[in-house]
């Protein structure tokens, strides 16, 4: 739902402001959200913009019943302050792959840094919330 929501709301300022700072950080030229990489555009897309990992951060978050809800909320906000810090880091990694290997090398290296974001969200949440709740144990939370 959350995944639905983001593509469904007009984020275009986040979009746009990501492409110009990662363009500006890479030295390539961009205009609103899209960054040329020699003869291929790159758009950046609300996939892009981190709001997807924190909608799968939320997921997890919010599925469970422990901790209580104002813990919870402390982990999303501050777990999703870090995803966007993160999501910056990778697609200037991204985007410098573009530049040193081409376009398709590039998308590969978006695909596997986006898995590897998802298990990191996983890793964190996981982590954050056995330290918050002082739980031992996953079942503990159910």
């Amino acid at each position: 739902m959350l995944h639905l929501l983001v593509w469904s709301i007009n984020i275009k300022f986040l979009e746009e402001w990501l492409a110009g700072t990662e363009a500006g950080l890479t030295g390539l030229q961009g205009k609103g959200n899209i960054i040329f990489l020699k003869e291929e555009k790159i758009e950046i897309n609300p996939s892009c913009t981190g709001l997807i990992s924190a909608s799968i951060l939320a997921a997890v978050i919010f599925s469970l019943r422990k901790p209580e809800i104002k813990k919870k909320i402390a982990i999303f906000l501050g777990g999703a302050a870090i995803l966007f810090l993160l999501n910056i880091v990778r697609v200037y990694f991204v985007l410098l792959i573009g530049i040193n290997y081409g376009a398709k090398t590039a998308e590969f290296a978006h695909e596997i840094t986006w898995l590897s974001t998802a298990a990191f969200i996983v890793i964190l949440w996981y982590y954050f919330t056995l330290r918050t709740t002082k739980s031992k144990e996953f079942h503990e939370l159910l």
